[in-house]
């Protein structure tokens, strides 16, 4: 038996070559085979028309601008503080009711500024000794952090200093040059 493509007009595997089943002629063979053929055809062309249906073109969104970008503004920076300067009397640390009002202004402003840490420098005027006005700064800078602790504010936002008579506000030789320079400052520390 030879071996090839199926033919569907073997009906037995005995016959040979390519002969029509026995109770057709081959012109019905070739009828046959021309319909078949039709039918494949049509049905070829019912599918693709289907597909054709199905498959559409691709939709085409009209593009809406997009809307400006949000610009978020940045912070604006609060203003620096306005610390009033204390004046203390001559070789004195202590706090006279008028500082006390002074420092009560001043703990409020902190207050209502939690993340402000100040820096308070005592100072002197240049009667006295280097030691002996470096010792006298420190307590005026003290005397004034202690106050403004009892008023509320946390001890780790100041940071006292004393320049003793180092850094003169007013340079002079009389008393309204010293006694301007008897202080403590107070400021932001950056």
């Amino acid at each position: 038996m030879k071996v090839g493509p199926p033919n569907r007009y073997i009906h037995d595997a005995g016959a040979k070559g390519n002969r029509p089943p026995p109770d057709k002629s081959r012109e019905a063979c070739i009828m046959h085979v021309k319909t078949d053929s039709i039918v494949v055809i049509a049905l070829c062309a019912v599918i693709a028309s289907t597909l054709a249906a199905c498959t559409t073109a691709p939709v085409v969104k009209k593009e809406e601008p997009a809307p400006p970008p949000v610009v978020q503004e940045a912070p604006k920076p609060l203003p620096p503080l306005e610390l009033e300067t204390i004046h203390f009397p001559y070789d004195l640390a202590e706090l006279t009711p008028e500082v006390r009002e002074s420092l009560n202004r001043t703990a409020d402003k902190l207050l209502a500024r939690p993340e402000v840490k100040v820096v308070v420098d005592g100072h002197c005027d240049e009667r006295g000794t280097d030691v002996y006005n470096m010792e006298l700064g420190w307590k005026r800078a003290y005397a004034v952090r202690d106050y403004l602790k009892k008023m509320g504010i946390a001890d780790e936002r100041m940071y006292p200093a004393s320049y003793g008579r180092a850094r003169p506000a007013v340079v002079g030789t009389d008393e309204s040059a010293w006694s301007r320079n008897r202080r403590v400052e107070m400021s932001e520390k950056k």
